[in-house]
């Protein structure tokens, strides 16, 4: 039996070896391969010669010393092992392009000073005495710059005006800075911008053929017409030369004074967007004057909202029209202090061809007055507020609170006097 075991054993052992013989083999073969595929290194060569870019040949080569002309867009697998066997190259074999069409510039396309009647290219000359440009952020910062135009085309990304100092732009010709794009204003400095309208265009301040945001910085805006000229404008976000292009105005802080006169039938405007316009915080004042045509504060083609900021609006047209606010769509006050004042053959603060929202924070308001002043209820102080927001200049009635608070006083000075006969009854 022990004889038996041995040999069935030993034909186990024999049984093994035999089969041992080619699963090694093979595991040497798929190994061979496995190394190979992970010892090749795939590169792409672009060239400038047209080529279908959904294509791509794939064929190993043979390195060796002689010149191989290498196939447009082919990619090329080369062994690592023989990498450094391969002769090296002085130059960069790799060459690649980008078509003009995917490249986003950041610039501006055009942007020109104009000082003392000669035009700088600021794109050609970036800096200056009283400038200076930033190509990537595209962003112009005027400081204590005099001149007479600031003239921009800026449709990719929106240009960035900042102000350092006190810099002044005057033109007799249209608006003293013009910009076709969108434009953020900002910084610590000062704008003084002043235009002049003509028969053939608007002129005033400033004028954003886009969107216009006003972040911060102090603004002094003076816009005038004469005989036969088109609208004084202080400040506009958008156009209406040819065929209209909308313009939203926003304006989130800074300090903006604007003046605008005309004496012509085309009118006066302080503020004007041709789309929205929003007010959420700063300081605005506002004066204009026509006498004869339109004399208008703030106005939008679209909605004209209030959220913030404190507003001061004066409007005057003698044997015109005189508005304070006004919109073509809609006036929102949400927020904020406004006083506003107009006097005129036809007066009035609020102007609106649809409804007039008002919170009701300001309490009741009289919409058809020349004059108000709004000042939310909880901002105010029966010392001060209560008695300058007070009839007739927001046509208001305020005896019925100057009631409340005398009801208040007597109903305490009663309670008082019991209190006090109380305590001398128990004594």
């Amino acid at each position: 039996m022990k004889r038996i075991s041995k040999f069935l054993s030993l034909l186990m052992v024999v049984a093994m070896v035999s089969m041992l013989i080619p699963v090694s083999a093979m595991a040497a073969g798929e190994a061979v391969d496995d190394q190979e595929s992970a010892n090749e290194l795939s590169l792409v060569l672009v060239t400038t010669q047209a080529a279908d870019t959904e294509t791509a040949l794939s064929e190993k080569m043979v390195i060796n010393t002689d010149t191989v002309a290498l196939p447009v867009t082919e990619e090329i697998i080369v062994p690592i092992d023989n990498r450094l066997e391969t002769e090296v190259v002085s130059e960069q074999p790799v060459i690649s392009t980008i078509e003009p069409e995917t490249i986003e510039t950041q610039a501006a396309t055009y942007l020109c000073l104009i000082q003392n009647g000669v035009i700088i290219d600021v794109l050609a000359t970036n800096t200056g005495s009283d400038y200076a440009y930033d190509v990537a952020a595209n962003e112009l910062t005027l400081n204590n710059f005099i001149g007479e135009k600031l003239d921009v085309k800026s449709a990719a990304v929106p240009f960035k005006l900042v102000l350092v100092g006190t810099n002044r732009i005057k033109t007799d010709n249209g608006f003293a800075v013009k910009v076709e794009g969108d434009m953020n204003a900002s910084g610590t400095g000062t704008l003084i911008a002043e235009g002049q309208a003509t028969p053939d265009s608007m002129g005033g301040g400033i004028n954003v053929v886009g969107n216009l945001v006003i972040d911060s910085g102090t603004y002094d805006i003076a816009a005038v017409g004469y005989e036969n000229s088109s609208s004084a404008v202080g400040i506009l976000a958008g156009d209406n030369a040819e065929a209209m292009t909308m313009g939203n105005l926003s304006i989130n802080g800074g300090n903006i004074d604007v003046t605008a006169y005309n004496s012509d039938y085309a009118g006066a405007f302080g503020l004007f967007a041709f789309g929205d316009l929003v007010v959420n915080g700063g300081n605005i004042r506002a004066f204009t004057d026509s006498p004869t045509s339109y004399s208008r504060g703030i106005g939008a083609y679209e909605k004209l909202i209030f959220n913030g900021g404190y507003t001061v609006v004066e409007s005057i047209a003698d044997h015109g029209d005189a508005g304070a606010l006004f919109s073509y769509n809609k006036i929102i006050l949400n927020n904020g202090i406004l006083d506003l004042c107009t006097s005129g053959a036809v007066a009035k603060a609020l102007v609106a061809e649809g409804s007039i929202d008002i919170s009701a924070i300001y309490g009741d308001v009289d919409r058809d007055a020349a004059c108000l002043y709004l000042e939310p209820l909880s901002t105010q102080t029966f010392k001060k507020h209560h008695n300058s927001s007070a009839n007739p200049k927001t046509g208001v009635d305020p005896s019925t609170s100057e009631a409340a608070v005398a009801g208040a006083a007597l109903i305490m000075l009663i309670g008082l006097a019991w209190t006090v006969s109380k305590r001398g009854a128990q004594a």
